[in-house]
């Protein structure tokens, strides 16, 4: 007699993932745990503690997905046009997901913080998006689209200053126009480059 074993569950990390995503898109990052994802994901709280047993993996997991797909969906924007237009393009981004500017802030901190478990990820993740900032700029400054003898890293310096600044600000203020303002600061920095780029 052949007796049937119930099958495995599938994987439910990527099930998980989706729920959490949705979760601190409707909640301040603070707020969000096992409770909220397994709502979203019609799981139980052990499940989700089971498919992620460290909360911060699950955390890591949600980046990885979240922040690095909007960042890679968004990158032809930086071999066509620009570092300038791509990081506009992440801001306009921003503002039609809240969520996941909030998530962005909140792990900034988190990278800060020597003793939490993910901090060498979220700082490799930033050094690795500062860099990319950088060789577009590079290719820029070859292309045209910026004034020949910019520096580049030191032009990425202020362009990701500008991006995380104002990408705070709209978070805090409700009478700030944030691509305006972009705008408006990118034009002044490269009249600045230009104006070194001629000494």
């Amino acid at each position: 007699m052949i007796v049937l074993m119930p099958a495995p569950d599938v994987d439910l990390r990527p099930r998980v993932v989706r729920a959490a995503i949705e979760a601190f898109r409707r909640s301040d990052f603070h707020a969000v745990g096992p409770a909220e994802v397994a709502a979203l994901a019609d799981l139980t709280p052990q499940d989700v503690t089971d498919a992620y047993p460290v909360w911060e993996l699950l955390v890591v997991a949600v980046m990885n997905r979240w922040n690095n797909g909007d960042r890679q969906a968004l990158w032809p924007i930086a071999e066509e046009q620009g570092a300038a237009a791509y990081l506009r393009a992440r801001l306009e981004s921003g503002l039609a997901d809240p969520g996941l500017v909030r998530i962005r802030i909140a792990t900034l901190s988190a990278a800060s913080a020597p003793t939490h478990p993910a901090a060498g990820w979220f700082r490799s993740q930033y050094v690795r998006s500062f860099e990319d900032i950088t060789l577009a700029l590079v290719r820029d400054v070859v292309a045209g689209r910026e004034p020949h003898g910019t520096s580049p890293r030191h032009a990425a310096e202020q362009l990701v200053a500008l991006y995380e600044g104002l990408q705070m600000q709209s978070m805090m203020r409700d009478d700030g126009d944030l691509l305006s303002g972009w705008d408006r600061a990118v034009a002044r920095m490269r009249a600045g480059w230009g104006a070194v780029a001629l000494v």
